[in-house]
């Protein structure tokens, strides 16, 4: 960095003149834990040594009223959450019903000296989709939890039912609106349906963040996501929702460094639907010329 040796408020005055037109605003957004030295808040007088990165966070937006809605909380400490999102709830945007604003009903403000005032969601999921969203509760953590997704090193896995028998494990690799996407699946258990023939839960890595890759992509591999009425109308299930969530997320504490491993429990409308498919399934079949109907059976003989 240059300006080795200067004082924060000084250096940061003079390189970012158009955000922080004075000393004395330099001083104040280092106070309200905005400027921040290798990711942590720092003291206005803190003397700069060569290497440091220099980074100045946006304001919070203006509070506004929490929405009572009941959030289950996976995880928590004074520096960030998790927490699991109820389908058909949008993340976070212009809206009065979002997760972000039913947040602080349920995750109090931290007590670290660099709290933000309000839960923050660091990543999103579609609307249909529920499962796992990381919350930061501090500044340093907002920064490094979305450092982490931006370089990737942030793992998030989902898992879904899939209409037919897919087996095995690959990728996907077709690009979505010109932009190269991967997804990694591996076929988990598979029930019988009357309907599909066959249901598959498989466990999905998207290696690439693209707009509804998961779905598009397995849609494309001719195996679409149960309920998925946008990309796959012959999938629908009147009243279900969308057979996707978000199961698992693997990442390095944002202020400890430790690695977490933190996991969704199954929707319980996962297990229903394929205890009821499989029953229905019986019920109409030749037991002396169907497999034995079992959610955690090998699969459909080829």
């Amino acid at each position: 960095m240059e300006g080795e040796g200067q004082r924060l408020d000084a250096f940061a005055a003079a390189a970012l003149p158009t955000l922080l037109p004075s000393r004395t605003r330099a001083r104040k957004e280092a106070k309200a834990g905005r400027l921040l030295l290798d990711g942590a808040p720092a003291a206005p007088s803190a003397f700069l040594q060569a290497g440091q990165q220099l980074t100045l966070l946006p304001p919070p937006p203006p509070a506004r009223p929490a929405i009572s809605i009941d959030i289950p909380v996976l995880y928590i400490d004074p520096f960030f959450a998790a927490v699991h999102k109820p389908p058909g709830l949008l993340t976070n945007g212009n809206r009065h019903r979002t997760l972000e604003r039913a947040l602080p009903g349920v995750i109090p403000p931290s007590d670290a000296p660099d709290a933000l005032p309000a839960p923050l969601v660091v990543h999103r999921l579609d609307r249909p989709t529920s499962g796992l969203v990381l919350v930061a509760r501090t500044r340093r953590a907002q920064v490094s939890l979305g450092r982490q997704l931006e370089e990737r090193t942030l793992e998030k896995l989902y898992r879904a039912i899939v209409c037919g028998p897919l087996k095995g494990a690959g990728e996907v690799t077709t690009p979505i609106d010109g932009r190269a996407a991967r997804t990694l699946w591996r076929a988990v258990s598979h029930t019988p349906s009357l309907k599909h023939g066959w249901l598959t839960v498989v466990a999905l890595h998207p290696e690439t963040g693209r707009t509804h890759q998961l779905r598009r992509h397995l849609a494309g591999l001719g195996h679409p996501i149960l309920g998925d009425l946008q990309h796959a109308p012959e999938a629908q299930l009147r009243g279900k929702g969308l057979f996707l969530f978000a199961a698992e997320v693997r990442l390095v504490h944002p202020i400890t460094g430790a690695p977490l491993h933190i996991v969704a429990p199954d929707p319980p409308k996962f297990a229903a639907l394929l205890k009821r498919e499989a029953r229905r399934h019986a019920r109409v079949s030749d037991s002396r010329h169907t497999p034995e109907a079992s959610s955690g059976q090998e699969g459909p003989t080829p």
